[in-house]
């Protein structure tokens, strides 16, 4: 006999359910990764009807698998790399994140006949990507084409509720915030917990919490 796993659709729908109820904030489902082999689409599905506010995938090209599987929730893709098809997303309405000045100016560039909806991810302290180093070279002239909808950056620690780093990231956001609002964009979505933090830093809550593994069922 062949080994098969049994996906519990309603085990997931309940967790989605319990994890925004903890965050008492907006939520955005992970499904990267094929739903991180759970299946993309029945998962994706699941967590909206549960509650979920957002999808969320690395590649675009999943966000792009959502939209033609008739999804009409709110999508951010986060590993978008240079060279993507921008257009193709902003016409489909999915949510982009640049973490860079080479990105903001290919997704300037691909907002000819309707402005692109952008995330900016900063690096807060986890150095895996984000804006980092040219963070002080951003201007409001970079995102005079763009729509900016969201900030957002990864806690590298929030697995260790009394480590330092976390409040140190939590500071460090909230004065990027504050950058973004200076250049005008006063109403978007500040995003920073993961699984970890949702369930234990309320104070890093903001706007919408991002769940992954806790959605599947893992501490």
């Amino acid at each position: 006999m062949r080994a098969e796993a049994i996906v519990d659709l309603s085990a997931i729908k309940h967790n989605v359910e319990l994890l925004k109820k903890t965050a008492g904030t907006k939520l955005l489902a992970v499904v990267k990764a094929d739903a991180y082999g759970h299946g993309l689409v029945p998962v994706a599905k699941a967590a909206i009807s549960a509650g979920a506010d957002y999808l969320g995938v690395a590649l675009l090209e999943e966000a792009i698998a959502l939209r033609e599987a008739g999804i009409e929730a709110p999508i951010l893709a986060w590993l978008v790399q240079p060279g993507s098809d921008f257009k193709k997303a902003i016409e489909l309405d999915i949510d982009i994140a640049a973490a860079s000045l080479k990105a903001l100016q290919e997704i300037s560039a691909a907002s000819e006949n309707k402005k692109a909806r952008v995330h900016l991810e900063v690096d807060t302290g986890m150095t895996r990507g984000g804006f980092l180093g040219e963070w002080d070279q951003l201007t409001a002239e970079h995102l005079q084409n763009v729509e900016v909808v969201g900030i957002f950056s990864h806690f590298a620690r929030a697995d260790e509720p009394g480590e330092a780093q976390n409040d140190e990231q939590l500071t460090r956001f909230n004065a990027m915030v504050e950058r973004v609002h200076s250049f005008g964009f006063t109403n978007v979505i500040r995003h920073l917990s993961n699984s970890a933090a949702t369930i234990k830093n309320h104070a890093a809550a903001f706007d919408m919490v991002r769940t992954g593994l806790a959605m599947y069922g893992l501490s």
